[in-house]
């Protein structure tokens, strides 16, 4: 049987692992920074987002807000599978994202998200990711973008920006 993970108690609010960065207005866009954001590594090739748990993003159970979680999400895989395919996409509208939780994803928390690249093909991309605590399974989300004109400086994509960053 799983466990879910604990609650934190501490006040202090510990820093992201070592290699985490935040992300860019320009790469995040508004509505993902007013939600609190999250933070990006590069791990064997791959972008691993992340963030630890607020209260200004926990609900009155001092878990982590579903609302928050699906943002994170739909932000990320975006992102990250236009990191791991380095495509030319400069943004990438969310046709459809579906969210199962696991297990509440406690205040005080890091919580860090890796993706999957399912299917690409000309007008939309499949994608899948995990959220874990401490390794252990807490969200899982599927979505699925629809793939848009790359702009007229093709070089000067989000997977470029991204790996600038990095």
């Amino acid at each position: 049987m799983v466990s879910s993970p604990a609650r934190m108690t501490n006040a202090t609010v510990d820093p992201p692992p070592p290699g985490f960065v935040p992300l860019p207005e320009s790469l995040a866009g508004g509505f993902n920074l007013a939600s609190g954001g999250f933070l990006v590594a590069q791990k064997a090739g791959a972008l691993i987002g992340g963030f630890r748990v607020t209260s200004a993003c926990s609900n009155q159970a001092g878990f982590c807000h579903g609302g928050k979680l699906a943002t994170v999400c739909d932000v990320y895989l975006a992102l990250a599978v236009v990191f791991a395919e380095d495509l030319r996409d400069d943004f990438l509208p969310t046709v459809s994202l579906t969210m199962d939780f696991m297990a509440p994803v406690a205040q005080g928390a890091w919580a860090e998200l890796q993706a999957d690249t399912l299917r690409i093909t000309r007008s939309l991309v499949f994608a899948q990711g995990l959220v874990t605590v401490g390794g252990v399974p807490a969200a899982r989300a599927s979505a699925v973008y629809h793939r848009t004109p790359p702009g007229r400086d093709s070089a000067n994509t989000m997977g470029a920006a991204l790996r600038a960053l990095l």
